[in-house]
């Protein structure tokens, strides 16, 4: 299984993706927002979202007040964010890069990643360049803060090898034009020494019963346990001392369908 080389992190959020999330996060209840906006507002300075997508979180601060800016790797997402911020009456500042390339002008005293988002930089060197990237970023005094879902895999059972796995609905939504919007999701593949997965999720847009375009992305994720993550952060710059993980989260935090979470903050 490929860890990284070749796979494309924008794919997955693109074309009918990217409808779909925007959709989505107008809905969405930011149970995580108390999380990272607590931290924004301690720092008392400029923010930077690494991951912003539609702007779930961004614009919702940015309507608080708040001064964060946003950066993602999807310029369709990117594209949906401004249109939704216009809507709003908003204008955020927006660049469009991975995180492990970040390269914005001026220093925060925020960078966070929220919704498990590091997962996306499959390629472990890149993943230790994204936080590096993120420590040389941040004011001295400054935060770093993300969370990561642990995949649920008991090592004691031998591996499954049968995959893909059947297609399963994930949600359905109602486009603004009227469509509907029907997105399904398999696993294609799973390593457990490299600690990847590999997926395809396919949208399906319908005019009334019609379907009128299929869409299927390929995306991949990388999850972590917490001493990689606490050797990882010592290696970007941070103080051993300055970094708090914290293993257990509520479902009012993060979401009744991720009922563990490890959040991490790091002091520069």
């Amino acid at each position: 299984m490929d860890a990284g080389g070749g796979y494309d992190e924008a794919e997955l959020f693109g074309g009918l993706a990217a409808e779909q999330w925007a959709v989505a996060s107008r809905a969405d209840p930011r149970r995580d927002a108390s999380f990272y906006r607590e931290i924004i507002r301690s720092q008392d300075g400029p923010a930077l979202e690494l991951g912003c997508g539609s702007g779930r979180l961004l614009l919702t601060y940015l309507a608080e007040g708040l001064d964060v800016s946003g950066s993602d790797i999807s310029r369709d997402m990117l594209t949906a964010c401004r249109e939704e911020a216009a809507r709003l009456g908003l204008e955020p500042t927006l660049y469009e890069q991975p995180m492990q390339e970040l390269a914005v002008p001026g220093t925060f005293r925020t960078i966070y990643i929220p919704c498990g988002s590091f997962a996306c930089v499959m390629d472990r060197q890149e993943a230790l360049q994204t936080l590096r990237r993120c420590h040389d970023h941040l004011d001295i005094g400054g935060v770093l803060a993300f969370n990561v879902f642990p995949v649920g895999i008991n090592y004691a059972e031998p591996p499954g090898d049968d995959f893909p796995t059947p297609w399963a609905p994930t949600i359905q939504v109602d486009l603004p034009d009227g469509d509907r919007l029907k997105v399904s999701t398999r696993f294609t593949a799973l390593d457990r020494i490299e600690q990847t997965w590999q997926e395809e999720r396919r949208y399906e847009r319908y005019a009334g019963t019609a379907l009128v375009r299929t869409e299927i992305r390929t995306g991949q994720g990388h999850w972590y346990f917490r001493n990689e993550l606490l050797w990882m952060l010592q290696l970007a710059g941070f103080a051993p001392d300055a970094i708090t993980v914290t293993g257990d989260l509520t479902p009012a935090q993060f979401g009744p369908e991720h009922t563990y979470t490890m959040a991490i903050t790091a002091v520069r």
